[in-house]
Formats: structure tokens, sequence, C-alpha cells
């Protein structure tokens, strides 16, 4: 069976895509196909979300299993045929490519049909793609880079220090370490 599937954005009104796929293939095999396609970083965590006609989500399908107990079964992408959740045509799902600000693509079963397709196809493509955020450049600005070209100065003068110091009664000092 091919599935046909819609994309569209809520970030730009223009962007479509139309995709075929076989319905054999994972949910891994659409994930890579859509990274691809959108030039995304494939390196990026992202979820696909079945939904109700309102859009809400119910089972997620993740890239990895993230489930830290044991008695709850994750679905993973490598694992899951297409044509195990997807039956029929106005089906929906939420593809999430940005995890962190909840960015997505909404999907939509445009058609099924009973022919194979050998491989992912692009039949439709209108607008720009949604741009995936490099992560790399968030923690950067986040973290803060540190300068290669800062000097430090251990000089006395920077903490208030001068010989007189030494000489100054009201100063202690000691080389016994207990008694700081």
């Amino acid at each position: 069976m091919t599935i046909s599937l819609r994309f569209i954005s809520a970030e730009d009104d223009n962007f479509i895509r139309e995709v075929k796929i076989d319905g054999e293939a994972t949910f891994l095999d659409l994930h890579h196909f859509i990274q691809q396609l959108l030039d995304f970083d494939p390196s990026q965590m992202a979820s696909f979300f079945m939904t109700d006609e309102d859009w809400q989500k119910n089972e997620e399908i993740t890239l990895i299993d993230m489930v830290m107990d044991e008695g709850n079964n994750s679905l993973i992408m490598s694992e899951i045929p297409l044509n195990q959740f997807i039956l029929n045509v106005k089906q929906r799902m939420i593809y999430t490519f940005d995890l962190f600000n909840d960015r997505n693509l909404f999907i939509e079963v445009h058609g099924i049909e009973n022919s194979s397709c050998a491989t992912p196809q692009c039949i439709r493509e209108n607008g720009p793609a949604p741009e995936q955020l490099d992560m790399s450049m968030l923690l950067e600005s986040a973290m803060g880079e540190p300068s290669t070209d800062q000097k430090y100065d251990f000089d006395d003068e920077d903490y208030g220090f001068d010989d007189d110091d030494l000489d100054d009664p009201m100063i202690t000092y000691t080389d016994d370490l207990d008694d700081y």
C-alpha cells in the first residue's frame, strides 16, 4: 500500500509538502525522508504524535526510547511501520521537529492506494520549509562562549593588597592551614 501525506506548517501558510511513501516503511524512514526533504539537521530529536481530528495528541512515536520505566512501553520510530497506525484517509498526526520549542508540522493522510512505492517521493512542494533551529548556536548563546583572548593579571594590586599590608598589626598571618 502507498500512503500519500500532506504536510503543512502553522509558521507559514504557503508551506505545503505532499509525499508518497510505502505503508511498510517505518516512522523512522519517514523521519529520515522529512529530514532530507526539508534539509534539517538529522542529529536533532523529533517525535510523531498520532492525533484526533482536532489535532489533540494521542500516542507518541519517538526517535529513541527515553522511558526509564521498564513497565512502560515506548513506541519507537524504527520499530513501527506506518501501516500499523495509518489506516484511513483524513487521519492526522503531528511531526514535532523542535521538541524544546514545540515546533511542528501537521500531517494529514491525503490518500491510500493499493500500489507499492519503492522509495519515498515528494510529489508537491510549495513555500519555504520552516527553519530548524541550530541547537549548537542556542547553547553557545545561552552558556556564553568563553573568550580565548582573555588575559588574567594576578598582580597583588588587583586584590587590594600592597606590600604595606604585610606590616599591618591588624592582619594576622599564619602558616597553619587548620586556622582557615
